[in-house]
């Protein structure tokens, strides 16, 4: 298992800049989009929920830093708010279990980037992140994996802001 928390702090910014071809994305949320396929994950169980999706790319939006966008390239309708947990619960650290390796073809703990998924339920200050279920994702295989947590005390619903933080 590789232990989770000061080495995925430090890989914060996901766009995998290989270069290469592109492609065309038409979505929902943000039109029509040029990437690069060289910055496209493969999910290869897809996200449970919607296994249906196995091709992501994770996209950075400046105007609404520190939150991303984790767009299926799919099904231009699903797009995932995500965040780096890291920045939000310092403390945050988890286990990656030997199978999750395996499948993600980790070789070491610097291929990690870990994001998790954001709940926004009418205004932002009450957003919660899913802790119990992060996505992991092998920036050197470009493989992703929403791991589920087992033995933890985190849930699906932690507040991303203190209730004082948003005054």
């Amino acid at each position: 298992m590789i232990a989770i928390g000061e080495i995925a702090r430090r890989s914060y910014f996901l766009i995998f800049n290989n270069g290469g071809s592109y492609m065309k994305l038409d979505t929902a949320r943000f039109g029509e989009l040029e990437v690069r396929e060289e910055d496209v994950v493969q999910f290869s169980a897809g996200i449970p929920g919607f296994e249906q999706s196995h091709q992501f790319v994770l996209i950075a939006n400046e105007d609404h830093s520190p939150l991303a966008y984790l767009q299926s390239v799919d099904d231009g309708e699903l797009a995932f708010i995500v965040v780096d947990p890291f920045e939000f619960f310092p403390n945050y650290e988890f286990e990656l279990p030997e199978l999750a390796m395996k499948e993600l073809q980790m070789e070491s703990a610097d291929q990690i980037i870990v994001r998790t998924i954001v709940s926004v339920t009418g205004e932002l200050e009450h957003a919660t992140a899913n802790l119990v279920a992060p996505i992991v994702m092998n920036k050197s295989s470009r493989s992703g994996k929403q791991v589920v947590l087992s033995q933890t005390n985190y849930t699906t619903k932690h507040r991303l802001l203190a209730p004082d933080a948003t005054k």
